[in-house]
């Protein structure tokens, strides 16, 4: 009686242990389908990005062509759309655009303090215009403070003594190592020269707002003369007390329509007295002789996007171009 109830029992584990064992590697198979088509999209997506990044870097070789083409790619009409990085270009199934400007027509913040380690008047006092002519512009809560023009002195100088400008006063007061390294996390003062201008964020009193209205009116190369040729509007007002933004446009809208050739030529534009012109024309050039260009691209794949940023630097006698800095986004 007991036999056939035994073998029923029996096969009725094996069917358990067989399905069992059926559902166990029906899970393995999915995870073995998940982890593979997880590969898979994984392989995709660095596939995707090397292309998007292989356009970039052809957007910068661009770049370092037109750049070495020409003196002032500022000026020359044939590289316009690479001044404003509006027209896309098409490269290997993909896209770049490519945005090239001219570091010689802002004002360079490593020269705030001369070779002799002494402050040096007339850029930290074009700096500190600059700032009034920003803050004109916007509101209260918005302005930025005059303690960031010795709070970069010290970043750039290098010593570790607070830097006080007595000649704007209160807000004349930088801040040195002690006050980086209360921060949460903490970080050393730099002490010596800028490398890119976006290091300006770590100094104290730069906050990201103020950061996007400098960043692309200040530069850490050249000879600290502003090329009239390159210089945005603001800059150009900035040059001195008694330029006004009417005479400031009169200038971009010259050279727009022929640029200067010699420093001298802008007495010819309307509305340029001697007590002006004998005031910025030691601090200004037309034709530097070492080019540095700042260029930004970005390479598109379908939906992946990454940038190369690039500072390049021209030998205007050699036409030789180097790049001095490079990185990827």
């Amino acid at each position: 009686m007991n036999g056939p109830t035994y073998r029923c029992h029996r096969n009725g584990f094996i069917l358990v242990v067989v399905l069992a064992m059926v559902l166990l590697l029906s899970a393995l198979l999915f995870a073995f389908h998940r982890t593979a088509r997880g590969s898979l999209e994984m392989a995709e997506s660095l596939r995707q990005s090397e292309r998007a990044m292989q356009c970039a870097r052809a957007g910068l070789s661009l770049a370092i062509a037109a750049v070495a083409e020409t003196n002032d790619v500022t000026n020359d009409h044939r590289f316009a759309d690479l001044r404003t990085g509006e027209e896309a270009f098409t490269i290997n199934g993909g896209t770049c655009t490519v945005t090239i400007t001219e570091e010689s027509g802002r004002v360079n913040v490593n020269m705030l303090k001369d070779k002799n380690g002494q402050l040096h008047r007339r850029h930290i006092d074009q700096l500190l215009r600059l700032i009034d002519l920003l803050n004109r512009r916007k509101d209260a809560g918005q302005r930025i403070g005059y303690e960031v023009v010795a709070a970069i002195i010290d970043w750039i100088d290098p010593d570790d003594e607070v830097t006080l400008l007595p000649f704007v006063n209160a807000a004349g007061q930088g801040a040195e190592s002690g006050y980086y390294q209360a921060l949460r996390p903490s970080y050393r003062c730099q002490n010596g020269p800028m490398d890119t201008i976006d290091e300006l964020q770590w100094v104290k009193g730069i906050t990201p707002e103020a950061f996007a209205l400098l960043r692309d009116l200040l530069t850490t190369t050249g000879s600290g003369r502003i090329n009239i040729n390159a210089a945005p509007q603001l800059v150009i007002e900035s040059l001195c007390e008694q330029m006004d933004s009417a005479l400031a446009r009169m200038i971009v809208q010259r050279r727009e329509f022929k640029p200067f050739d010699t420093v001298p030529e802008l007495r010819q534009v309307p509305g340029m007295t001697d007590n002006v012109y004998l005031a910025i024309q030691d601090a200004i050039e037309v034709q530097p002789r070492d080019a540095y260009y700042r260029v930004n691209t970005q390479g598109r794949i379908e939906d992946r996007t990454l940038g190369i940023e690039a500072l390049l630097h021209r030998n205007t006698q050699t036409g030789n171009v180097d790049i001095i800095l490079y990185r990827e986004s």
